[in-house]
């Protein structure tokens, strides 16, 4: 939370545009200006989102956060058209390292520990953190200009920007994750193997993932488990008790584990009905989800010691990688060994999935809808200042559109197991008081007397509808990371990114054209149509929950 809040916690934002204009730029350049920045991160998210799932995601966002430094600092060094843009390209390119980067990063770090469950209600804190951030960021934007003007503005925010570098190398590093889908494959298609020869110092090693197989493994006795040579013998694994479970008793299905099918057997005993390991044939070796937070965390020191970029590269039970095992058995083949090769398999694997995945596809479609909606808040200052109250009062009333988007985003934990139609309610609820927020402050032009009172109700209904708004898309966020399957994780959630990107655009265009018929009230209540559309949409796009158990992904 501190890594992504920091991000927001910059006094530029309230003074940029001011900046601009006192610096000699018509309103034509400044938005020419805001054109580069939008343009940049469109042109970028998806580019930056295959890096993510090629090299170090850790490694990215310290990137991002250098970016972001160089780029306050390109305004605050050059003040001028030249200076502004290049700041604006940096920001920019920053933005879209971090889009998409972090929440893979951070949904890969809860499946290895076996919680994500924790996305939704985690993901929320980051946000409701990031909205505090900008509001402490933007209340001290007027004493530091008061104290030293522009300068000091501008060098307090490179300062951010540097705390916000150093906390990018405090996050930590998640492996990859093996789905359960490319478990499945393999072991339809493995040849059978000569049964593994346990001894003191061999170990399996596990790939990782939310959910178990369709078809989990049965332990009839204490695992038989062998390693190649050289890999590190996770110690938990040498009690039988840490994977062992009553003969016949399903394996339990744990979070942030996968599970290959046919059973785990003790070495000499008989296959089961049903087994891969038939009659005549050599007993597979069984691999099972790591059950304990040691068995995991040795499992992941055994990964980085034998060098794989992700689990899948790690031999398993004396076999092959299961990368290997799976291109040569005719499956889907491993990324190339060159980084360019890598980033332009996960380029195309996440693409694919984004695009041929049914619940992944309405999922992006969802969020783009929901965040991209939220560049309404752009028009909050103008609809008070259309009102007639003074400055001072315009910073209050978009305060309680923050505190509604805070309240909404603290509340996702609580509502992260939402049904479809619950949230399409809360949302046909949450456009209705927007609407009538939006008109409440028009009518002040006609009752001058009852401003007041009339646009604190506009606006206190905004803000609740603000935070129906963000809850919901923390909660559609969370669903996306759950239908994702593939090793794209950050290339698909980029995806959402772009097409939010879009939805943001078409609601400036909309804005600038009917602002030339329409004062700014109605325009800003015509926003909140697009909150009853997706009210009606949230039934057939929303995926299910994932809670452990797999789900059609098609």
């Amino acid at each position: 939370m501190l890594f992504r809040g920091s991000a927001d916690l910059i006094p530029l934002f309230a003074l940029y545009a001011l900046i601009f204009a006192d610096h000699g730029l018509s309103t034509a350049q400044i938005s020419g200006l805001l054109a580069i920045w939008s343009a940049t991160a469109f042109l970028l998210e998806v580019p930056s989102g295959a890096w993510a799932d090629t090299v170090s995601r850790r490694g990215l966002l310290i990137v991002s956060g250098l970016l972001l430094v160089a780029g306050f600092g390109m305004w605050t060094v050059f003040p001028s058209y030249l200076g502004f843009a290049l700041g604006f390209v940096l920001w920019g390119t920053s933005g879209a390292l971090l889009s998409g980067t972090f929440e893979a990063l951070l949904y890969d770090e809860l499946a290895a520990r076996g919680e994500t469950a924790d996305y939704a209600r985690i993901m929320g804190y980051t946000r409701a953190a990031s909205e505090t951030a900008a509001l402490v960021g933007i209340l001290a934007a007027a004493p530091l200009y008061a104290w030293g003007g522009y300068a000091l503005v501008g060098w307090s925010s490179v300062a951010i920007a540097a705390l916000h570098t150093a906390l990018a190398l405090t996050l930590p590093t998640a492996p990859k994750t093996v789905t359960a889908e490319q478990a499945q494959d393999l072991a339809d298609a493995e040849e059978p193997t000569a049964p593994p020869q346990p001894h003191a110092d061999d170990s399996g090693s596990t790939p990782h993932h939310r959910t178990p197989s369709p078809n989990p493994a049965a332990l009839s006795g204490p695992a038989a488990l062998s390693g190649p040579p050289g890999l590190p013998v996770p110690a938990a694994l040498s009690d039988p008790a840490a994977l062992s479970v009553p003969a016949g008793s399903p394996v339990p299905a744990v979070s942030g584990s996968a599970v290959l099918p046919g059973p785990v057997r003790a070495p000499g005993s008989a296959p089961q009905s049903g087994s891969v390991a038939q009659s005549g044939s050599a007993p597979q070796s069984g691999v099972v989800g790591a059950t304990t937070p040691a068995v995991r965390n040795e499992v992941a020191a055994a990964t980085d010691a034998v060098g794989a970029r992700s689990v899948a590269d790690v031999p398993v039970c004396g076999a092959p990688p299961l990368a290997a095992r799976m291109s040569a058995a005719g499956k889907p083949p491993a990324a190339p060994a060159s980084v360019f090769g890598r980033y332009i398999f996960m380029l195309r694997t996440g693409l694919g999935e984004a695009v041929r995945v049914r619940p992944v596809r309405h999922a992006l479609y969802l969020g783009a809808l929901l965040y991209g909606m939220t560049a309404f808040d752009e028009y909050f200052a103008l609809l008070a200042d259309d009102a007639g109250v003074p400055p001072w009062a315009t910073a209050l009333l978009v305060g309680l559109t923050v505190v509604g988007a805070l309240l909404g985003a603290t509340l996702a934990g609580r509502t992260e197991a939402v049904r479809a139609r619950t949230m399409a309610i809360a949302l046909a609820v949450g456009g209705v008081l927007f609407i009538g927020g939006a008109l409440l402050p028009g009518l002040a032009a006609y009752r001058p007397e009852a401003v007041y009172p009339l646009t604190i109700a506009g606006f206190t209904a905004i803000g609740i509808a603000y935070g129906i708004v963000y809850n919901a898309g923390v909660v559609a966020a969370a669903r996306l990371q759950d239908a994702i399957e593939g090793p794209a994780r950050a290339t698909v959630t980029s995806v959402s990114g772009l097409l939010e990107e879009v939805f943001s655009l078409a609601v400036f265009a909309f804005v600038a054209l009917a602002s030339l018929w329409l004062p700014i009230p109605p325009i800003v209540a015509l926003l909140g149509l697009p909150i009853l559309v997706t009210a009606l949409l949230v039934p057939a796009w929303l995926p299910p929950r994932a809670v452990g158990e797999p789900h059609d992904a098609r």
